[in-house]
Protein backbone atom coordinates (compact mmCIF):
# COMPACT_ATOMS: atom_id res chain seq x y z
CA UNK A 1 0.00 0.00 0.00
CA UNK A 2 1.00 3.64 -0.79
CA UNK A 3 2.15 5.62 2.11
CA UNK A 4 2.38 9.29 2.17
CA UNK A 5 6.09 10.56 3.40
CA UNK A 6 5.16 14.51 3.23
CA UNK A 7 1.82 16.38 3.21
CA UNK A 8 1.50 20.11 2.78
CA UNK A 9 -1.39 22.75 2.55
CA UNK A 10 -0.94 24.58 -0.54
CA UNK A 11 -3.04 27.85 -0.32
CA UNK A 12 -5.36 28.53 -2.30
CA UNK A 13 -5.39 25.16 -4.24
CA UNK A 14 -5.45 21.70 -1.58
CA UNK A 15 -3.48 19.49 0.02
CA UNK A 16 -0.32 18.22 -1.88
CA UNK A 17 0.78 14.27 -0.80
CA UNK A 18 3.94 13.08 -1.82
CA UNK A 19 3.89 8.75 -1.67
CA UNK A 20 6.34 6.57 -0.65
CA UNK A 21 6.30 5.41 -4.49
CA UNK A 22 7.61 8.78 -5.29
CA UNK A 23 4.67 9.70 -7.01
CA UNK A 24 2.62 13.40 -6.14
CA UNK A 25 -1.09 14.14 -6.30
CA UNK A 26 -2.85 17.43 -5.38
CA UNK A 27 -6.15 17.18 -3.76
CA UNK A 28 -8.38 20.32 -3.81
CA UNK A 29 -10.12 21.71 -1.05
CA UNK A 30 -13.19 21.60 -2.38
CA UNK A 31 -12.63 17.55 -3.01
CA UNK A 32 -11.50 16.81 0.76
CA UNK A 33 -14.49 18.70 1.93
CA UNK A 34 -17.04 17.18 -0.25
CA UNK A 35 -15.81 13.75 0.51
CA UNK A 36 -15.29 14.53 4.32
CA UNK A 37 -15.52 10.77 6.04
CA UNK A 38 -16.80 12.03 9.40
CA UNK A 39 -20.87 11.08 9.94
CA UNK A 40 -22.59 13.93 10.06
CA UNK A 41 -21.06 14.89 6.10
CA UNK A 42 -21.74 11.05 5.06
CA UNK A 43 -25.26 11.91 6.53
CA UNK A 44 -25.74 14.91 4.52
CA UNK A 45 -24.32 12.77 1.68
CA UNK A 46 -27.34 10.36 1.96
CA UNK A 47 -25.17 7.77 4.46
CA UNK A 48 -27.87 6.90 6.97
CA UNK A 49 -25.55 4.12 8.35
CA UNK A 50 -24.73 6.98 11.05
CA UNK A 51 -27.65 8.74 11.54
CA UNK A 52 -29.23 6.91 14.60
CA UNK A 53 -28.40 8.69 18.07
CA UNK A 54 -26.59 6.54 20.53
CA UNK A 55 -29.26 8.68 23.05
CA UNK A 56 -32.92 9.04 21.89
CA UNK A 57 -33.36 12.81 22.74
CA UNK A 58 -33.05 15.98 20.33
CA UNK A 59 -30.13 18.19 20.40
CA UNK A 60 -30.89 21.80 21.77
CA UNK A 61 -28.31 23.39 19.71
CA UNK A 62 -28.51 25.67 17.29
CA UNK A 63 -26.93 25.32 13.75
CA UNK A 64 -24.68 28.11 12.72
CA UNK A 65 -24.49 28.37 8.87
CA UNK A 66 -21.05 29.05 7.14
CA UNK A 67 -20.26 31.27 4.12
CA UNK A 68 -18.42 28.93 1.24
CA UNK A 69 -15.35 30.84 2.23
CA UNK A 70 -15.18 29.78 5.62
CA UNK A 71 -15.99 26.11 4.78
CA UNK A 72 -13.36 25.59 2.46
CA UNK A 73 -10.56 27.03 3.64
CA UNK A 74 -7.98 24.77 5.55
CA UNK A 75 -6.31 26.06 8.60
CA UNK A 76 -4.28 22.66 9.84
CA UNK A 77 -3.34 19.22 9.11
CA UNK A 78 -2.81 17.00 12.00
CA UNK A 79 -1.14 13.71 11.74
CA UNK A 80 -3.49 11.29 13.67
CA UNK A 81 -1.26 8.42 14.66
CA UNK A 82 0.09 6.40 11.59
CA UNK A 83 -2.55 5.81 9.18
CA UNK A 84 -4.31 9.38 9.07
CA UNK A 85 -4.65 12.96 8.95
CA UNK A 86 -7.64 15.61 10.41
CA UNK A 87 -7.84 18.62 8.49
CA UNK A 88 -9.26 21.78 10.83
CA UNK A 89 -11.25 24.16 8.86
CA UNK A 90 -12.00 27.94 9.46
CA UNK A 91 -15.99 27.14 9.93
CA UNK A 92 -14.82 24.50 12.77
CA UNK A 93 -15.20 21.56 11.10
CA UNK A 94 -12.46 18.94 12.36
CA UNK A 95 -14.14 15.86 12.87
CA UNK A 96 -13.39 13.99 9.13
CA UNK A 97 -10.27 11.21 9.62
CA UNK A 98 -8.98 10.78 6.16
CA UNK A 99 -7.45 7.50 6.22
CA UNK A 100 -3.87 7.30 3.78
CA UNK A 101 -5.95 4.58 2.38
CA UNK A 102 -8.75 6.95 1.98
CA UNK A 103 -6.50 9.86 0.74
CA UNK A 104 -5.25 7.43 -2.10
CA UNK A 105 -8.39 6.27 -3.17
CA UNK A 106 -9.86 10.08 -3.65
CA UNK A 107 -6.71 10.49 -5.71
CA UNK A 108 -7.49 7.80 -7.92
CA UNK A 109 -10.91 9.22 -8.31
CA UNK A 110 -9.67 12.26 -9.26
Amino acid sequence: MKTPIKIERIEGAGVKIKWNSGEENLLGFETLRTHCPCATCREKRGDSSHSKPITGGTSLLKVIEHTKDEELKLNQIRLIGNYAIGLDWADGHSTGIYTFQYLNELTERA
